[in-house]
């Protein structure tokens, strides 16, 4: 395997892996999740309950009752396997007009509410009744404000070694779920961060800290202090551990998935972490509230910083395995299919920018 392919695998692998193993405990508590477990470092099966949530305005949101198999993923990770199919489709980088496409042609509505929610319902809905996919997300950003990041690691991974690039790209496609500018809500720059910062991961140069440092370049002065402040805490932290009760403190009756929150705690695992995939999911895992969000980014960047090699082989058998028999997702690619088939994507890259280089080379030579 060529270490571009490696690089990609391990980050398509360690997000998946990431998004499946912290979706049973997402929401708990620290406190909760050491009472049950102990340390929380498996894979679990679920049974959904069916949920109606009645809106002020519209129709209500129903969530279907169903069964999940170990290792199966998440509505975060069907927004991710949209955004690659759209690159896969595509052959190298995408626009919003190309994810919106994909968005109306790959999701069933009749399997929203399973992985997929009400949200994803009002992107589809929007896009197929003509609303231009760069307004779409006026009207998706809530209830939270994480879902633009879940879906963006692919085009950190097309847009590899080539962090300005994926930041640019993950501005413009980020509005399918995001908007930028109202007060408070810094998702858009938080997933330009984790893209850049994925792509800047893929570098063969690239350390744990060229990788926090891309990804804090896109934070404006707010986001940026407060996880700056996080990472002071993991700096002068003994163990993981010592950022639990920070984080239970500092985050204490807000709304756990705000994007800055989620970015905070996954850098800080991926820094006491050393960039190792393995424990920066399950340090992300074991220090609660949105525990998928955050162990999918600290994962997903530490995979493709250090690659497939360092993820455990039994881990990416159970979601392999799940996402072939998976009947409610968009997509049942594993996770080296997908992998295989963005690295095509960032050499098809790879070679327009060549032609870009030779021009350019021939126009100061004169010739």
């Amino acid at each position: 395997m060529n270490q571009l392919l490696n690089r990609i695998h391990g980050c398509e692998a360690a997000g998946t892996i990431a998004n499946a193993m912290g979706d049973p405990v997402e929401g708990w508590s620290w406190q909760k999740i050491e009472q049950e477990y102990g340390f929380f470092d498996q894979f679990l099966a679920q049974d959904k309950p069916e949920r109606v949530r009645p809106q002020v305005r519209g129709i209500p949101w129903h969530y279907h009752a169903h069964h999940r198999v170990p290792g199966t993923t998440e509505d975060g990770m069907e927004r991710h396997k949209l955004c690659t199919s759209a690159i896969l489709k595509k052959g190298g980088r995408i626009t919003i007009e190309d994810l919106a496409e994909v968005w109306v042609s790959e999701v069933d509505p009749e399997k929203i509410g399973y992985l997929m929610t009400s949200q994803d319902l009002v992107i589809y809905t929007q896009i197929l009744h003509g609303v231009p996919p760069w307004e779409v997300g006026r009207n998706a950003s809530w209830p939270t404000f994480i879902g633009t990041t879940k879906m963006i690691q692919p085009v950190g991974m097309v847009n590899a070694c080539n962090p300005r690039q994926a930041g640019q790209d993950a501005f413009e496609l980020g509005l399918i779920k995001d908007v930028r500018g109202t007060r408070g809500n810094y998702a858009l720059e938080v997933c330009a961060g984790v893209a850049a910062g994925t792509a800047e991961a893929i570098r063969p140069g690239a350390t744990t800290a060229s990788v926090i440092d891309t990804v804090l370049s896109y934070l404006t002065k707010e986001p940026l202090a407060e996880v700056t402040e996080g990472l002071d805490r993991a700096r002068a932290a003994d163990s993981w551990k010592d950022l639990r009760p920070y984080y239970a403190e500092r985050y204490e009756g807000s709304r756990p998935s705000n994007a800055v929150e989620v970015l905070s705690g996954a850098l800080a695992c991926f820094y006491l972490a050393d960039g190792q995939p393995k424990n920066a999911i399950l340090y992300a895992i074991n220090l609660g509230r949105d525990t998928d969000c955050k162990a999918y980014v600290a994962g997903g960047m530490a995979g493709a910083l250090r690659g497939i090699d360092a993820l455990p082989a039994e881990w990416v058998d159970v979601v392999d395995e799940a996402a072939r028999a998976e009947k409610w997702s968009v997509s049942n690619r594993t996770t080296g299919e997908a992998a295989e088939g963005v690295c095509g994507a960032a050499v098809n890259e790879l070679e327009k920018m060549k032609g870009v280089a030779e021009e350019i080379g021939s126009l100061l030579s004169g010739q």
